[in-house]
């Protein structure tokens, strides 16, 4: 509420009036949901499919295990260049094209980068949910699963009727979910690596997630000048929205679990 002087000299909240005028702070904070909504429901989804694929494996699942939870011991920035459009999409493209006989797509085009980023985010953090998902299948009495097998359960119907209930209603699960989204709210590495390799470098681009917007208003600031109380307010206003959607979700959580 001061402006960036050696006295600080009080300004009220023109700094957030400034903020909250500026499309491209909108666009940014709408892009942090909408990418941390995406990336916790999909790693949900992908822990809990590791998760059930090592229900099925006998030999070697110590193996399996391992291979599963490499991306978690990578740094961000890798699971972003992991999915780079020069990389693992252009090895897809290629086989799109040349052996499937199909044209070529863009990834660039009708927003397709951001089901990426979400996807590369997702990869990373998966492994995690695929660990708190088997410690909550451990702790599902064998007899259930011992009585689904003698009555011609498939592994899959049990899990499905058993072992997928028990994942979805653990407060451990919840509270997960509830670190995961606060976590990709502060999403950096990923989406400044798309945003360099799709040519947007200056603030208020599709890929800005709210951490990458204050650094490219600190970086490239529009006027020449670096608007510290903006990038100040902008830092505490991630803060509020990011308390805010946890306790919501904190409270969602809750009430599932008295259904």
């Amino acid at each position: 509420m001061t402006d960036y002087s050696l006295g600080g000299a009080f300004v009220g909240l023109s700094n957030y009036a400034q903020l909250f005028s500026q499309a491209d702070f909108w666009d940014a904070l709408s892009t942090s949901v909408l990418f941390s909504a995406g990336s916790t429901i999909l790693s949900i989804v992908l822990g809990v499919l590791f998760a059930y694929l090592l229900t099925l494996v006998r030999r070697g699942r110590g193996f399996f295990e391992a291979v599963f939870l490499m991306p978690l011991a990578a740094a961000p920035i890798i699971a972003g260049v992991a999915f780079a459009p020069s990389g693992f999409w252009d090895d897809i493209n290629t086989f799109w094209h040349y052996i499937l006989h199909q044209p070529y797509f863009n990834v660039a085009s009708n927003h397709f980068y951001f089901f990426i980023m979400v996807l590369s985010d997702s990869w990373e953090w998966g492994p995690m949910m695929m660990l708190v998902a088997l410690s909550i299948l451990a702790s599902v009495p064998k007899q259930i699963n011992e009585a689904s097998e003698v009555f011609g359960a498939s592994k899959w119907r049990t899990f499905r009727t058993v072992g997928l209930p028990a994942i979805l209603n653990s407060p451990v699960m919840h509270f997960m979910i509830i670190i995961r989204f606060v976590d990709a709210m502060r999403a950096f590495e990923i989406p400044f690596a798309w945003s360099g390799w799709l040519g947007y470098l200056y603030p208020g681009a599709p890929t800005d997630t709210l951490s990458l917007y204050l650094f490219k208003l600190l970086l490239v600031p529009p006027s020449g000048v670096i608007p510290i109380p903006l990038i100040s307010a902008a830092a505490l206003v991630l803060l509020v929205v990011t308390l805010l959607a946890a306790s919501l979700l904190f409270r969602v959580m809750r009430e599932l679990r008295k259904i």
